[in-house]
Formats: structure tokens, sequence, C-alpha cells
């Protein structure tokens, strides 16, 4: 078995002597296969398909080094790191984007929490509403129930079935209201505490806010 420095030498001194042989205009294309051989010929040697080649200048350098056809696995691998790319790319133009928009909107992060209240305190006056309807409800529902006491064994009268159902659906609508902004409020504090965060980041990390005041927005 021939050791791999020697290998190394008879190879190095075959593309020399390749090199020195072919004319002044010529080029050599050289691979190494995968068994060690290193084979030399005046265009790319078919025994190379799988392996790079390396075209050489007549003076013995590199002109360029023709990649192997990559394999269908290889392939999917090349497409899938430039998809995962890509996707870092676009994350990071939207972070961007999300940063720039945050120094715009608010001087300090005072100005964070006086918007977190004013959005939430539109939605707890619609809980508000909802919980003043649903005890309008509550009082009609009474009067309701207390009316079908006459009726004990009897068929309830249409209007008043239809009443009750009335009466239930719209506590029914009041209650997914209230359960809707409840929801809303949770999703609004989590995006506000994100941002307090981001822009807390951007101000540690030396970035400057740029809001427009009133003064500026005027010249």
């Amino acid at each position: 078995m021939v050791p791999d420095r020697s290998r190394t030498a008879i190879g190095g001194a075959i593309v020399a002597l390749a090199v020195a042989a072919a004319p002044a205009s010529a080029t050599v294309f050289v691979c190494t296969t995968a068994d060690g051989r290193t084979i030399t010929g005046d265009r790319p040697p078919a025994e190379c398909a799988d392996v790079p080649i390396r075209e050489l200048r007549a003076d013995g350098l590199v002109r360029r080094v023709i990649e192997p056809p990559l394999t269908e696995e290889q392939r999917r691998a090349r497409a899938e790191q430039a998809r995962l790319a890509k996707q870092r790319h676009d994350e990071k133009r939207a972070q961007a984007r999300q940063d720039i928009a945050l120094l715009e909107t608010y001087a300090n992060e005072a100005d964070i929490e006086v918007a977190r209240k004013t959005a939430l305190a539109s939605r707890q006056a619609m809980i508000d509403r909802s919980r003043k309807r649903l005890e309008t409800f509550a009082v009609e529902r009474k009067k309701l129930d207390e009316e079908t006491e006459f009726y004990v064994n009897r068929k309830l009268p249409l209007k008043l079935e239809q009443a009750i159902e009335a009466n239930e659906s719209l506590v029914q609508a009041e209650q997914r209201l209230i359960v809707e902004m409840q929801a809303d409020i949770t999703r609004i504090n989590k995006r506000f505490d994100d941002e307090a965060g981001r822009y807390r980041e951007l101000r540690e990390a030396g970035a400057k806010p740029f809001v427009r005041t009133s003064e500026s927005a005027t010249r």
C-alpha cells in the first residue's frame, strides 16, 4: 500500500509533468479520484465525474474548480439551507422594521404604558357595559320566571317562551363578549410587555428614539 505522503508526492509530480508537457496556450484538467489516483487530461477526465476537477493554466495556477453535479440529497440539503437563510434574513428585516417603528412611536417607556392604558381602557369599558346589560337581563329574566309560575303544569304561551329564549340568547352573547374582551386584554398586555422589553433592549444598546415632536412636525 502506498503511504498518503508518497501518493501526494506522486500526484504532484504527475501534475507538474502534465503542465510542463502542455503547450503554453493549453490548459490541463486535474482531479483526484476517491481511491487517491491523480488523473490529468486536456479535457475534464470522465473518471472524475463525481469529484472536483481543477482547471490549471499553463503556468500551473488554478483557473477554476469544476464541482461535481449535486446528488438529489445534496440538492435537497442546499435548498433547505437556502430556505433557512432566507427565513433568517426576512426575520431580521422584519425585526428591524419593528424596531424602527418602536423608536418612531415612543419617546420613552412611559409612553408605552400610556398607550397600554388607552388600549386596555376601551376593552374594559366594553366589559363594564356588558356586565350592566347582564344585570338588566337578570332583572327581566326574574320577571319572566315569575310569570311562568302562573302556568304550572300547563304549556307556556308562545310569546312567553320566545321572550325567555331571547333573554337567554342575549345573556349568552354578552358572556361571550366578556370572554373575548378578557382574552383581548391578555393579548394587549403581552404585546405591550414585549414592546417595552424590546424598547428597553434598544435603548440599552445605544439606540435613540426619533419620535417627531409637534415642533419638528411643523417645520
